[in-house]
């Protein structure tokens, strides 16, 4: 168990009514008859703050001793994810419209 609280409760338990809650909610968007980019946006929306709960609570990225080098370890990846998508995609004229014939779906020639 942690050393530290949410709200004066165990943060693991916290953490699993939030994503409970958020999760609910994912859910409720689907079902409803929405726009899809209504329903884009909120699934979007909601996206974020539960990888948040994920990374900080069981991923130990938020209040451990070490947090902070393991927070560091995580996101050095980030960095060169970036770059990729920067340069790669930047410099090559057809980045996002012009994929080959084996990258499409349905086309592997299998």
């Amino acid at each position: 168990m942690s050393h530290y609280r949410i709200l004066g409760k165990d943060p693991y338990w916290m953490n699993f009514y939030g994503l409970m809650i958020l999760t609910a909610i994912e859910v409720g968007a689907v079902g409803i008859d929405l726009s899809k980019t209504t329903t884009l946006t909120i699934l979007t929306a909601i996206a974020i703050p539960k990888f948040m709960m994920i990374a900080g609570i069981f991923m130990h990225l938020y209040g451990d001793d070490d947090s902070g080098i393991l927070t560091m370890t995580a996101l050095f990846p980030a960095f060169f994810i970036l770059v990729m998508v920067l340069f790669i995609g930047l410099t090559h004229p057809e980045a996002a419209t012009g994929l080959p014939d084996w990258c499409r779906p349905g086309n592997y020639g299998l």
